[in-house]
């Protein structure tokens, strides 16, 4: 048994430059010395800092972008930014998965309404007078964009994340944001009509109203009833 082992080791290598820029960004992030939208400094500046070449720069930048942890945007004032989308590696291996045939919808729609009811559960506890106003802002969003009919899924999951964040548990959170976007990503882009809009809100409305109300068992019913409506959304 041990000859076997030995056969499948080899000593280890030096650590790759690329991963020492990584942990050293990554360090920076977590200290928030680098903050949110933080601009990192171009290709050329970086490479010049770690005294190493721009494809070993380029590489490290992937691999934060990977983490969620840098977005590259485009245009005249583009670059590589500090961002806290934490979820993004999850979506990866899940949309890999989802692709690769080891997902079905039907696991996205378990997972969604076992973290939403969970959430809603904290939620109630907690929820204080200027979360639920906050609440109400948000969702008022559909109606007010009701011609907007691409922005539906943006106000929605912007409404079911708020309810997350009063919840107040960080790993229920980045999980919900990566169902949500998995859910983007799987399915076919499509706009709804204003009623299915209009429902939307109301079913919203009354979650609200129920966590006002602080029942428990009513906000479970409804959020249930509300994800079992990502099941029409290509309808």
């Amino acid at each position: 048994m041990k000859e076997d082992i030995a056969k499948l080791l080899s000593p280890p290598r030096k650590a790759k430059l690329h991963e020492s820029i990584v942990s050293q960004l990554k360090g920076l992030i977590h200290s928030k010395k680098l903050a949110v939208d933080d601009k990192l400094p171009s290709e050329r500046e970086l490479a010049n800092l770690f005294s190493v070449s721009r494809v070993v720069v380029r590489e490290s930048i992937q691999a934060l972008e990977q983490a969620g942890l840098i977005e590259i945007r485009t245009g005249p004032s583009g670059g590589a930014f500090v961002v806290r989308n934490l979820h993004k590696p999850l979506v990866h291996a899940a949309s890999d998965m989802f692709h690769g045939g080891e997902l079905t919808l039907q696991y996205f729609y378990e997972a969604r309404r076992a973290i939403e009811c969970a959430i809603i559960r904290l939620a109630v506890e907690k929820a204080k007078p200027k979360d639920l106003k906050r609440l109400r802002q948000i969702n008022a969003k559909l109606l007010a964009e009701i011609e907007e009919r691409d922005r539906l899924r943006a106000n929605n999951s912007d409404f079911h994340i708020a309810v997350a964040q009063i919840a107040g548990n960080p790993l229920l959170t980045m999980m919900l944001q990566s169902i949500l976007e998995l859910l983007d990503i799987v399915y076919p882009k499509s706009m709804q009509s204003e009623e299915y809009i209009k429902n939307t809100y109301a079913r919203h409305d009354a979650i609200i109203e129920a966590m006002e109300r602080k029942d428990q068992v009513r906000c479970d019913e409804l959020m249930a009833i509300d994800t079992e409506h990502t099941t029409r959304l290509t309808t």
